[in-house]
């Protein structure tokens, strides 16, 4: 065989042989990896699913909850602006109430409310107000009122 065909011709196949190591050994590492390799524009397209405009208005949402789970209040305190509603959520099975430690116009003993089902009251006036759950006095929380 021709010296000028051979040489160019194996350095062409050594350079193969390399890149084709070098792609086998980049796939055995990202194997071990928890979290797949994406594109720039898979990532892009999961980084527009959520804009900026949408995300205070979720968080809005979800700050003025209380959650009864696990025979727990979540938030134990929660801070509120003059005006806000707050929403409880019964996620346990058993019945609960929203009973304040000190009555007030707005805020007045719930009736027991079941699994999946809420309660809501409007805070109109600054201060804190402490609540329990009647049929089960240690599931205690805060709602702090401010202006």
């Amino acid at each position: 065989m021709n010296k000028k065909i051979l040489i160019p011709a194996l350095i062409i196949t050594a350079a193969l042989v390399g890149f084709g190591a070098m792609s086998v050994a980049r796939k055995d590492s990202n194997q071990g990896s928890s979290t797949p390799a994406t594109s720039m524009s898979d990532m892009n397209d999961k980084n527009m699913t959520k804009s900026d405009d949408t995300a205070p208005a979720a968080q809005a949402e979800t700050a003025n909850q209380v959650t009864y789970k696990g025979f727990a209040v979540s938030p134990k305190t929660l801070k509120v602006k003059k005006g806000t509603t707050v929403t409880w959520t019964n996620q346990d099975a058993a019945e609960h109430d929203v009973t304040p430690d000190v009555e007030t116009a707005d805020f007045k003993a719930s009736e027991l409310f079941g699994k999946g089902e809420t309660h809501s009251v409007t805070f109109n006036t600054v201060g804190t107000y402490s609540y329990k759950c009647s049929p089960h006095p240690y599931m205690k929380g805060t709602i702090e009122v401010t202006e």
